[in-house]
């Protein structure tokens, strides 16, 4: 009898063996680097010539709608050889392969990596320098784009582990939509017809409004229409520190406008600087106008950062945002975002 369980013995070690590496082979480490870094693969040769800065210049161009500037990426860069260990697991990589032994020109992304968990990576291949500026020209609004996407996809997922059931059933049970609300907000005095939601800390204020109107046509998506209704509705709700302030919209200053397509539904984003009409604070918003066709209504979403002592207000716009991307009516089919622009 025992010389017969020998055999089972190894070959459950075999298998326990097999399974670990298994395991090993697809285990792949979380990324590194703060919301918003790129780490950029190229050599020095191209770095600091017209080749490198022109890919510089797309991905540190300063972000809209913000009341002092900042890059929309923060970004660093590795030559080739040093391109190993933990750099593999940046959560943003481009690399840049240009040289006459570069067998397919063109511009690649990459949903996943074998480097990292939810990793963006793009390879920009160019045989010439002339090449690779034009690709990097012409692709220019999709290699922003894309790593936007991830940025916000990762933000939302990191929401999604501490949402706060209440304030999402409160969300649901008077808009009648669903919206992923993080345990870090707060909910602020508010009626029937208006919710303020708000993150409070020694030196940051970020806060979310959610109000509504009817739609009565076309006309009520254009850019005058939707800043007069927020200016009128914040007026009698988001009071200012000094008697008789209150919340508007600086209009003194462009307000940037995008159309697409959310979950289903048409929307509308705009992005500017609020104001605090009869006193100085002021900060950066940013609003999504939700059509829920079935209702006959405009839900909008708008957000605002308030963080007077530092110019870092890129990363907390952001989270604001990809709260607003979450939005789902019931009568949307799909829980998939599209961006097609109008």
């Amino acid at each position: 009898m025992k010389a017969a369980k020998f055999p089972l013995i190894l070959a459950i070690v075999a298998l326990v063996t097999m399974s670990a590496c298994k395991n090993n082979e697809a285990y792949k480490p979380p990324t590194i680097g703060s919301l918003g870094e790129v780490l950029v693969v190229i050599d020095e040769h191209w770095r600091e010539r017209p080749e490198g800065q022109a890919l510089m210049e797309i991905l540190r161009q300063p972000m809209v709608a913000l009341p002092q500037n900042e890059a929309i990426f923060t970004v660093s860069s590795t030559p080739h050889r040093a391109f190993s260990g933990t750099m593999k697991t940046y959560r943003n990589l481009i690399i840049v392969n240009l040289g006459s032994d570069v067998e397919k020109e063109g511009v690649r992304y990459f949903g996943s990596t074998s480097f990292a968990q939810n990793q963006a990576m793009i390879h920009i291949n160019a045989k010439t320098p002339e090449k690779f500026i034009e690709l990097v020209r012409d692709e220019e609004i999709k290699i922003v784009g894309y790593i936007l996407r991830h940025e916000r996809e990762r933000i939302l997922s990191s929401f999604n582990t501490i949402i706060d059931a209440s304030l999402s059933q409160t969300v649901l049970d008077q808009w009648g939509m669903s919206m992923t609300i993080p345990n870090i907000m707060r909910k602020n005095a508010g009626t029937g017809k208006f919710t303020w939601l708000s993150h409070e800390t020694a030196s940051l204020s970020q806060g979310i409004m959610i109000y509504s109107f009817d739609y009565v046509g076309e006309g009520t998506f254009s850019r005058e229409y939707l800043l007069n209704k927020r200016d009128s509705i914040l007026r009698y709700n988001i009071p200012g520190p000094s008697e008789g302030s209150y919340m508007g919209t600086e209009l003194d200053l462009p307000v940037t406008y995008k159309r697409f397509t959310l979950n289903n539904h048409e929307t509308v984003e705009l992005r500017g600087l609020w104001k605090t009409v009869g006193d100085i604070m002021g900060g950066p918003f940013v609003l999504f106008a939700h059509h829920d066709k079935a209702n006959n209504r405009v839900v909008v979403t708008d957000g605002y950062v308030y963080l007077p002592e530092e110019p870092k207000k890129r990363n907390y716009i952001w989270q604001l945002e990809s709260l607003f991307y979450s939005v789902e009516f019931p009568g949307d089919k799909t829980n998939e975002e599209a961006t097609t622009e109008k």
